[in-house]
């Protein structure tokens, strides 16, 4: 009689990884909640592996401090898993949502209105030289032209190297990003106009340099920090009469991106273009993993632009989600 052993915890994870990675997922940031959920898991001696309802809770919003947007994101990664064994034939405990803590759904994004953007490229063209930063004048206004013309999230522009810019062309490479997505970003002429002429203050020598390097007397160019871009978005805000409303109310950079995805479907909305088709072309320039991210941008159209409201129901009441967006998954 042949004795057939039963995967390990760990084998079935590389089973699961290799079906996730053969959809196209790539699933690195979910594999790492997954380990460290199987972290301290003991195969039974008899090979009957089993997930049980002790084990699972056990492992799920135990950490301190832990946010419960990042609660509900280690269920569902660990969820997926589960769900996976359970194919295999094993016993299984699934974390049901009633479990999970209240998510807090209280983020309003601030759209930028025309007259408020150019209030701050007017402003970032202006900012004033430093001798702590000597270069900063120079890289603001072109990283800030960036940010309100191609929706880029903050970290995509402070990685930007130079082998990514292809300025006959007028495409950023954008690559490995949020969600572990290349892309290429079109900009233009104002943005290849603006970048060409800081390139020919500070021309990048490797390819692999950053464009946008922190200033050090020793050359070193480490990149900028995000606590840096949002200090210099401060400036600006100050610089151009628009109110801060503290921390967690904005406005924030991430916010620059919800306006130029707001303003683009608005300028949609307003031509007659069918939705159904922009949307996924939308999608697929910010990068988002799925279509999801992109339609709760419907709803901050209709919020910022009420006027469209009817006009958007009446034409795609099915594509605005019921929820507010909580969070910057966008």
């Amino acid at each position: 009689m042949i004795t057939v052993l039963s995967p390990s915890a760990q084998e079935l994870l590389t089973a699961f990884m290799a079906e996730k990675r053969a959809l196209g997922f790539s699933y690195r940031t979910e594999e790492g909640a997954i380990r460290r959920f199987l972290s301290d898991f003991v195969e039974p001696s008899d090979g009957k592996l089993e997930f049980t309802k002790e084990y699972v809770l056990s492992h799920i919003g135990n950490k301190l401090n832990q946010q419960s947007r990042t609660v509900h994101w280690e269920a569902g990664a660990i969820n997926g898993f589960l769900d996976f064994v359970s194919r295999r034939g094993f016993v299984v405990y699934r974390i049901p949502p009633k479990l999970l803590p209240k998510e807090t759904r209280n983020f309003r994004a601030y759209i930028f209105t025309d007259d408020e953007i150019k209030r701050m490229l007017f402003s970032a063209d202006h900012v004033p030289f430093t001798e702590q930063n000597p270069v900063r004048h120079y890289q603001i206004p072109v990283m800030f032209r960036i940010l309100f013309n191609c929706g880029l999230r903050t970290s995509e522009l402070l990685n930007l190297r130079m082998c990514d810019v292809d300025l006959a062309q007028n495409v950023f490479t954008i690559l490995d990003t949020k969600f572990h997505k290349n892309r290429l970003v079109p900009f233009s002429d104002a943005v290849a106009e603006s970048l060409t002429q800081y390139l020919e203050v500070f021309p990048p020598k490797p390819a692999n340099s950053l464009i946008f390097p922190s200033f050090h007397p020793r050359g070193n160019g480490e990149r900028y920090s995000a606590s840096w871009l949002h200090t210099q978005f401060r400036q600006l805000l100050r610089m151009s009469s628009i109110p801060y409303g503290g921390p967690g109310k904005g406005p924030r950079p991430h916010d620059i991106r919800h306006t130029f995805a707001v303003h683009c479907l608005n300028n949609w909305v307003l031509s007659g273009e069918d939705l159904t088709v922009a949307l996924p072309v939308l999608s697929r320039y910010l990068g988002h993993n799925g279509l999801a991210g992109t339609q709760k941008y419907l709803q901050l159209t209709a919020q910022m632009y009420p006027h469209i409201v009817a006009r958007l129901e009446a034409q795609f009441g099915g594509l605005i989600p019921p929820l507010e967006v909580s969070d910057e998954s966008i």
